[in-house]
């Protein structure tokens, strides 16, 4: 088992899994280091030429209560927001499949990089959502994901409304593998990957992957730096986005101004 101050990796299966797992409790929230941390581990993992999965992970009660809002601020936001476009994208490009468990609370910026993976893997007690349009402001990179995923109605939803679904829901939009208990969740992550990726070949994995994501792949990052420039140089420029943001750090209704 190797550990950084908020990261933690295991080993599974001889070496074939990786469990990479923010561990910041008591909701693992993805600051800027956190965000470093796990990139750094799922760009190092695939140089081991056996892994077949890795696993993206929160420990405790919830994945994630998402981003540190205090560092979304207009003068640091313009640091940490390509932090996660680059974390969003070594998950979506990684040559190694990378699956999500889920449980708890997975939100915001935690539940945008979820959104790049593989897989996910879901408990019944899971709550996702995107809730930034709360305090102003907008997913950027569930912008550019969502739509290749579920579609763009669904993907409207998600993002303009805020509001938390369940595994059910997750289900229905064809977003999760499986769903479990969630004291059995890495159970049946185990009995999965023995069914399947543990007893396929490593090499010809991660060319089926890369294939598999080709068309996925393409014009991502684009849309990805697109829309940040949007919330960066548009969005921030905005009364309403910094006051949103101000009023959840001070614990506050906002007092919207619609400019």
């Amino acid at each position: 088992m190797l550990a950084t101050s908020s990261v933690t990796i295991e080993s599974r299966f001889d070496g074939a899994v990786r469990r990479v797992i923010a561990n910041v409790p008591p909701g693992n929230i993805y600051s800027a280091d956190v965000i470093c941390q796990l990139q750094a581990a799922l760009e190092a993992i695939p140089r081991d030429p056996e892994v077949r999965l890795i696993t993206l992970e929160g420990a405790g009660a919830h994945f994630s209560y998402g981003a540190a809002v205090e560092e979304h601020t207009r003068e640091k936001i313009v640091d940490v927001l390509p932090r996660l476009r680059e974390l969003a994208l070594e998950i979506a490009c990684s040559p190694v499949p990378v699956a999500a468990l889920i449980h708890g609370c997975c939100f915001g910026g935690a539940a945008e990089a979820v959104l790049a993976c593989h897989f996910i893997f879901a408990a019944n007690d899971v709550r996702f959502a995107l809730p930034e349009i709360k305090l102003g402001v907008f997913p950027p990179y569930a912008c550019a994901l969502l739509p290749r995923l579920v579609g763009q109605a669904a993907a409207d939803r998600l993002v303009l409304t805020g509001e938390p679904i369940g595994s059910r829901d997750l289900a229905e939009l064809g977003l999760t593998t499986f769903t479990s208990k969630p004291g059995e969740l890495h159970t049946q992550t185990d009995a999965w990957f023995r069914q399947t990726l543990g007893n396929y070949s490593a090499s010809s994995l991660r060319i089926a992957t890369r294939a598999s994501r080709h068309r996925f792949l393409r014009h991502l990052e684009r849309d990805m730096v697109e829309y940040e420039r949007l919330y960066l140089d548009e969005l921030m420029g905005t009364y309403d986005a910094n006051e949103g943001i101000a009023a959840f750090i001070d614990k506050r209704k906002p007092l919207w101004r619609s400019r």
